[in-house]
C-alpha cells in the first residue's frame, strides 16, 4: 500500500461550477472504487492577491491509500471526472491536477506551497519543483491550474488548521437564488459563536455562509471544531434539497498569507504586514476610500481602505500623523495608483499627540479669520485686518481612537484573513492598553 496525493485547481470560472464540487464527486468515487482516505480532503485557499484568480481562489487536495497496481486506473478515473466537469469552454479555466505517491510530503515541495499561499510564482516553478520530487501535472486546457494543483498537494499540514462544512445543491437549483432561512443562520451564529465564525454580517444585514455565485455549492459553515460544524448545520431552516455534503480541513483564517516584511522589501502581489509610522493625515477620495502613508525606516507605502470595508474607514480616518501602527492585507499595482497595502486590519499600536493650528477671530468684528498660505499669515474676510502666522491657536485634538486591533466586516473579509474573535494575541500584549474592536 502507498499514499496517493491528489492536487486539482481552476476547474471552476465565473459563470459556474466549484473546485470544491469536482473534489466532492471524485472523493465518491474513490470510496466507491473502495479506497481508503487517510485524512479529510483539503481545501487550500492560495494566494488572494493572483490576478487570475476567481474570488477564493481555492485548490483541493485529496490523500488516499492505494494498492500501488491501482494507480493506473484512479489516476484514470479522476483526470476523467475532472475532463467532464470543469468548465473548459470558458475564458481564463485552466484545469490542473497534479499526483504525488509517498508517505511523506517533502520539504521542497512544502516550500512551493507556503510560497504560492504568498507571492505569485509561474508555472515553469511549479514544473521544476515537480520535477525535483517527482510529481505528476497535468494541465487539461493551458497550464495555469498545475500551480495551484502541486500547491494543494504540498500542503499536508496546514498550520492552525481551520474547518468548513460545504454542503451543494441539486443541480436543478444551480444559478437560483438560494433558499436558506437569515433567521435560522443568526440563531446558528449565536448558538455556536466563536467556534464557527464568519456566519453572518450584522453591518451589512448579510448572511455570510451562503454564496452569489451560479455554483454548485449552497452554504459553506467555518469553524474550529470539525463536529460543532454538523451541529451548526442542524441548526440551519434549508429550504432546497441538499445533494451532498463534505468536511474540509482549510488554511483558511490562519493569516498563513501574512508575511512579516520591511517597506523595502514589499512586492506587487505579497500580502503583508508592516509596522510603521502614520505620515500624513488621511484622505478621503471619490467613492469614498480612504488613503495615508505609513512609513518605517527603510521607505513609504500607501495604505486604504477601500469603500466594501464599510465602518472599518472610520478607524483609517481617525489616524494622525505620527501614530505608530501594524498594517495588513494584500499589495496591489493599480493604474496610477503607487504599491498600495489593501487594509485588512490594523494594530494600533500607540497614538502621537495631535496638536491642531486654529485660524484667530478678528478682533474688530468678531469674524474667524482665513488663513493666506503657508506663512503669510490671516487676513479677515469681513473687515480686511491682517495677523502674523503667530497668531493662529494651537490646540490639543482630543483622540477618541484607541490602541488595538481593528479589522473588516466579515463581508469584506477575505478567507485567508483571520477574524478577531480567533486571533492568539499573545505576541500583541506587549501593550497593557490592548483592546479589541470587531
Amino acid at each position: 500500500m502507498v499514499t496517493l496525493h491528489i492536487g486539482i485547481d481552476d476547474t471552476d470560472s465565473k459563470k459556474a461550477m466549484c473546485t470544491t464540487y469536482v473534489a466532492a464527486i471524485i472523493f465518491d468515487d474513490l470510496l466507491k472504487m473502495g479506497l481508503t482516505p487517510i485524512m479529510r480532503p483539503q481545501l487550500i485557499r492560495l494566494n488572494p492577491n493572483c490576478p487570475y484568480k476567481t474570488r477564493g481562489n481555492a485548490a483541493v487536495a485529496l490523500r488516499f491509500s492505494i494498492d500501488l497496481g491501482k494507480l493506473d486506473i484512479v489516476r484514470e478515473t479522476v483526470l476523467s471526472r475532472v475532463y467532464e466537469l470543469a468548465e473548459l469552454e470558458c475564458d481564463g479555466t485552466e484545469p490542473g491536477v497534479a499526483f504525488y505517491v509517498g508517505d511523506e510530503i517533502p520539504e521542497r515541495l512544502r516550500g512551493f506551497s507556503m510560497t504560492v499561499v504568498r507571492r505569485m510564482v509561474t508555472v515553469e516553478d511549479a514544473l521544476t519543483v515537480a520535477s525535483d520530487v517527482g510529481a505528476e501535472l497535468h494541465a487539461l486546457k493551458g497550464r495555469r491550474g498545475v500551480i495551484g494543483a502541486l500547491a494543494a498537494v504540498g500542503m499536508d499540514k496546514i498550520p492552525k488548521k481551520t474547518y468548513e462544512l460545504i454542503a451543494y445543491r441539486t443541480k436543478q437549483n444551480w444559478g437560483t437564488f438560494r433558499r436558506v432561512d437569515d433567521n435560522s443562520v443568526i440563531k446558528m451564529d449565536l448558538m455556536t459563536s466563536p467556534w464557527t465564525f464568519d456566519n453572518f454580517d450584522y453591518e451589512t444585514n448579510e448572511s455570510r455562509i451562503t454564496p452569489h455565485t451560479p455554483c454548485p455549492v449552497l452554504l459553506g459553515i467555518r469553524s474550529l471544531d470539525p463536529d460543532m460544524t454538523f451541529y451548526a448545520f442542524s441548526i440551519l431552516r434549508i429550504l432546497e434539497p441538499v445533494e451532498r455534503t463534505l468536511l474540509f480541513e482549510t488554511n483558511q483564517a490562519t493569516d498563513l498569507h501574512i508575511q512579516e516584511v520591511k517597506v523595502a522589501e514589499i512586492e506587487d502581489g505579497m500580502s503583508v504586514s508592516v509596522e510603521g509610522v502614520v505620515a500624513d493625515l488621511p484622505r478621503v477620495m471619490p467613492g469614498g476610500h480612504v488613503f495615508f502613508t505609513l512609513k518605517d525606516e527603510t521607505g513609504e507605502i500607501q495604505c486604504a481602505a477601500f469603500e466594501p470595508t464599510k465602518s472599518f474607514r472610520n478607524v483609517v480616518r481617525a489616524l494622525r500623523p505620527g501614530d505608530r501602527i501594524k498594517a495588513y492585507g494584500g499589495v496591489k499595482s493599480k493604474s496610477g495608483l503607487p504599491l498600495t497595502i489593501n487594509l485588512e486590519k490594523i494594530w494600533i499600536i500607540s497614538l502621537a499627540r495631535s496638536i491642531r493650528a486654529i485660524p484667530p477671530s478678528c478682533d474688530i468684528c468678531g469674524k474667524k479669520m482665513k488663513s493666506l498660505g503657508h506663512n503669510k499669515g490671516y487676513e479677515c474676510p469681513k473687515c480686511g485686518k491682517r495677523l502674523p502666522e503667530d497668531s493662529r491657536i494651537l490646540t490639543e485634538e482630543q483622540r477618541t481612537l484607541m490602541p488595538g486591533v481593528y479589522t473588516v466586516p466579515p463581508s469584506a473579509r477575505r478567507h485567508l484573513s483571520k477574524p478577531l474573535l480567533l486571533e492568539d494575541f499573545a505576541l500583541l500584549k506587549k501593550s497593557s492598553e490592548l483592546n479589541v474592536y470587531s
